[in-house]
Order: C-alpha cells, then sequence, then structure tokens
C-alpha cells in the first residue's frame, strides 16, 4: 500500500467562530506573520505565513494560545501541512493558596 504523500507548508490557517471577529487576533501577529482574513460562512480565516526561523511555529502558537484565552474562547482549529489540530486556552492557574496562619491581605 502507497503511504500519502507529505504536504508541507509554511501557511498556518487559524479558523474562529464568527462572533469572535478576527482583528485582536490579527492586531497580535501582523507585526510579526503576515498572512490574511476572510470570512468563510460562520467563522474568520486568519492565516499566518511563517518564518524561516528555527521557533517561529512555536512562537506563533503559544501567541494564538495567548489570544485564545484572553478573547475567552475555548478553543480554536487551525490547520498546518494538510491536517487539522486543536488549540485550546491553557487552564486558568489557580491562586496560591494561603498558607495556613498567614493573615488574610486586606484590598
Amino acid at each position: 500500500m502507497e503511504e500519502p504523500e507529505l504536504i508541507l507548508s509554511n501557511v498556518v490557517r487559524f479558523e474562529l467562530p464568527a462572533y469572535a471577529g478576527p482583528d485582536g487576533l490579527c492586531a497580535r501577529l501582523r507585526s510579526r506573520w503576515p498572512g490574511t482574513k476572510r470570512r468563510k460562512g460562520n467563522v474568520w480565516l486568519v492565516t499566518a505565513r511563517l518564518r524561516r526561523d528555527e521557533d517561529d511555529l512555536a512562537l506563533l502558537l503559544r501567541e494564538v494560545e495567548s489570544y485564545v484565552a484572553d478573547a475567552e474562547l475555548h478553543a480554536i482549529r487551525f490547520q498546518l501541512d494538510g491536517r487539522s489540530y486543536i488549540l485550546a486556552a491553557p487552564a486558568p492557574v489557580e491562586p496560591a493558596l494561603r498558607a495556613e496562619g498567614a493573615p488574610a491581605s486586606s484590598a
């Protein structure tokens, strides 16, 4: 059986729900990653072109993950190299529990 050909791309495509709009994500990405945005049905497609830097994909995904959390989205879908993935917002960090006997802070 013949293996399918691997499709490599230097463009990552993110799908945002229409209600979220693309402007917030584009504002965060465009200074570093050029790309496009367009609406397709009930989603916005936002693309980002990767640079040749070895860690560029990781930096891009961290930036988008941060946006997903800040925009209070649970997760978004993205495509890279012909495959689809889910990028979830990071779990919120619980405030450290106050040590027993420590005075309560006065806010």
